[in-house]
């Protein structure tokens, strides 16, 4: 018989299936975007192909658009390519800090739907861990720290911080000045990203759990600030 899963997994599932409905519609919009300028290229193309008289084809121009066409199929490759940071855990090893890079990218949309800035992640001269780390464990764990800050009751930070000590990473959020106190969160936005998702704003009791299953840790020094270090 198989062993039956404990309500903290099934908690915990369930927020790795919040981070996703937060996620991947970035990731939608990416390649929409880049297949739209790979149609509009070959469109173009094709109608100065259909048009000219002239056996000798402007070389220049042409080739312009091949670079477009190019410069669009690396966008969709790539983004391509992210996905499979999404499958089953797999040994595929990343360093700290390429990852952290690209779970930032990922979190932006959803950040600008907040009016929330994502600070400038810390250079290559600051304490980042030499040790590669397993993509998918630290990917959950980070961003659904950043949208349990994003989604605060009532009220969201200007910008995100992330501060790095090793491979302990802190994510804090900026309230500017103090006398004005954290921005007021968007109402329309809000309501919007609220009726898309159809899932609750991520807690700290669900960030718990997902680190608990993802044998990570994630500890709270404020109210805006939150640290993590993936197992």
């Amino acid at each position: 018989m198989t062993e039956s899963a404990t309500p903290s997994a099934w908690i915990a599932a369930g927020v790795q299936h919040a981070v996703l409905s937060r996620t991947m519609p970035a990731l939608r919009h990416e390649l929409a975007g880049s297949v739209s300028v790979l149609r509009m290229g070959l469109a173009v193309v094709k109608r100065k192909l259909e048009l000219t008289t002239d056996p000798m084809v402007d070389c220049d121009a042409m080739s312009q658009r091949v670079e477009s066409l190019e410069s669009g199929i690396t966008d969709l490759s790539q983004s391509l390519r992210r996905l499979r940071h999404w499958d089953k855990p797999a040994d595929e090893m990343l360093s700290l800090r390429a990852l952290v890079s690209e779970v930032w990218e990922l979190a932006r949309p959803f950040l600008a739907l907040r009016n929330i800035e994502p600070a400038e992640l810390p250079d290559e001269h600051a304490a980042w861990s030499d040790e590669p780390v397993r993509p998918q464990p630290l990917m959950y764990m980070l961003l659904a720290c950043i949208y349990h800050l994003a989604e605060g009751s009532g009220h969201t930070p200007r910008r995100l911080m992330l501060t790095v000590k090793g491979a302990r990473l802190q994510v804090s959020g900026d309230t500017g000045d103090t006398s004005e106190g954290l921005a007021a969160a968007s109402t329309e936005p809000a309501r919007a990203i609220s009726s898309t998702l159809q899932t609750p704003p991520i807690d700290r009791f669900a960030l718990q759990c997902l680190a608990e299953s993802l044998h990570g840790r994630i500890e709270f020094s404020a109210d805006q600030t939150v640290s993590l270090q993936a197992g």
